[in-house]
């Protein structure tokens, strides 16, 4: 297999990163395979160059601003890949999509993630030691006495 430039192989090093798919990362740079592309040392060298990189500047912060993300997120876009056959996959905004399902009928069914679990993950990483806050989220999570 032919050796990736300097820029091909920094290409391919981020797309890998990004999808941890090694056949769309050869695609994004013209190659067939991604297997024999890790292989080979310089393009496994920029891999963990950009994984040292990236390491370095992932903070907590950035975990709870996703997580926030998820749990304030709108679920708009999730609901218009559903109704719209002809929604722009690229373009939609599906972090809060869990799954979805078509039927033979038509019937459309769409999971969103726990909203829940992720408000408690949240509450927990901020140090949230609110008591009234936890036992909410308790009493939203058990089935009721009415129920």
């Amino acid at each position: 297999m032919a050796k990736l430039g300097l820029g091909q192989t920094r290409r391919f090093a981020r797309v890998f990163l990004q999808t941890m798919d090694p056949e769309q990362a050869a695609a994004a740079v013209g190659a067939k395979d991604g297997i024999a592309l890790l292989s080979q040392p310089e393009v496994a060298e920029q891999v963990d160059a950009q994984r040292k990189l990236l390491d370095s500047q992932f903070k907590a912060q950035d975990v709870i601003r996703a997580l926030a993300m998820l749990a304030f997120g709108r679920s708009n876009d999730c609901v218009k890949l559903a109704l719209e056959p002809s929604a722009d996959v690229e373009k939609l905004d599906l972090r809060l999509l869990s799954e979805i399902r078509r039927n033979e009928k038509g019937t459309v069914e769409i999971r969103l993630i726990d909203r829940l679990e992720v408000l408690e993950q949240l509450q927990t990483l901020c140090g949230g030691s609110d008591t009234g806050a936890a036992e909410f989220l308790a009493a939203m999570t058990e089935p009721g006495e009415n129920g």
